[in-house]
């Protein structure tokens, strides 16, 4: 009896054993490859409690998450010849678990972080090493970030992995180099503040000289216009007095005598003239020379 209980608790301890090694559970945030002898048999991505062969099969988890690799800070020369420490950071997610397993070694994600640096670290140096130092420190910064992206991502996808974004998080010169390279950038946006002084005093002529010449053509449109006006006046006038001369020419003599005595007999004008002039003509005897 004693020896029937004995083997009944071992029997239970051996199945539980088993039943354990038997289970294993996946979650809504990872993945699992299969292995059997270290070889790839089947991927399980549906959450839930799952069955393996014990001792015989093995799980290795990958996670379903987004997950962040920090690039170490890397030095650089661009593409004109300055030289700059950069620093990124890139999200990516294991996309294939099966390609990710067959091509990185070890297909964990310290090997994951492995094949990244090497990737994005030759990438990074390709692409920069093309621009000048000034396109990081304008709206060509995010082209350059996105170009990176894209030909990391296009590296990495044989390799089971999907690379959502890379970001350069920091752009500084080395501290050896900062006091010349400013130098140089002061000097050459100096140049670039004179040449740009230099085409504003042109432009600025430019426009003064226009619009001398517009105000010279004005004036002359004016004065023709102005001479063309007093010049039909005239004409008008003349018709008007020929017009009137024809009707009583007496009153036109008495109306212009009128006319000059109103500018020669002012208060302080001293004439002396014969009573025979004609300028007294109408004050002689007015009833006889007005009608």
């Amino acid at each position: 009896m004693k020896k029937y209980l004995g083997f009944s608790l071992v029997t239970l301890g051996i199945f539980g054993i088993l039943l354990v090694s038997s289970i294993f559970t996946v979650d809504q945030r990872s993945q699992v490859v299969v292995l059997q002898f270290g070889e790839l048999k089947r991927v399980v991505d549906t959450p839930g409690l799952k069955l393996k062969i014990p001792f015989i099969e093995d799980v290795t988890y990958y996670d379903k998450r987004v997950l962040d690799f920090d690039l170490p800070a890397i030095p650089i020369t661009t593409g004109d010849q300055k030289r700059i420490v950069v620093d990124t950071y890139t999200r990516y997610r294991i996309n294939n678990p099966v390609v990710f397993f067959r091509t990185i070694k070890p297909a964990d994600e310290q090997g994951a972080a492995m094949r990244l640096e090497a990737l994005i670290s030759s990438t990074v140096r390709n692409v920069i090493g093309k621009i000048p130092l000034r396109s990081l420190l304008t709206e060509e910064r995010a082209k350059t970030m996105e170009r990176i992206h894209q030909e990391v991502k296009l590296l990495t996808e044989p390799l089971g992995m999907d690379v959502i974004d890379i970001r350069i998080i920091r752009t500084e010169l080395p501290i050896e180099n900062r006091k010349a390279v400013f130098s140089r950038m002061n000097s050459e946006l100096e140049r670039i503040a004179k040449e740009n002084l230099a085409k504003g005093a042109e432009r600025a002529q430019t426009i003064r000289s226009t619009a001398e010449k517009d105000r010279a053509i004005i004036l002359a449109e004016a004065q023709k216009e102005a001479q063309k006006i007093k010049g039909e006046g005239e004409a008008k006038a003349l018709e008007i007095v020929s017009s009137t001369l024809g009707k009583d020419p007496d009153f036109y003599t008495f109306y212009r005598s009128l006319e000059a005595y109103k500018k020669t007999l002012k208060s302080d004008s001293i004439m002396i003239l014969s009573t025979e002039s004609e300028l007294f003509k109408y004050f002689s005897n007015p009833e006889k020379n007005v009608r």
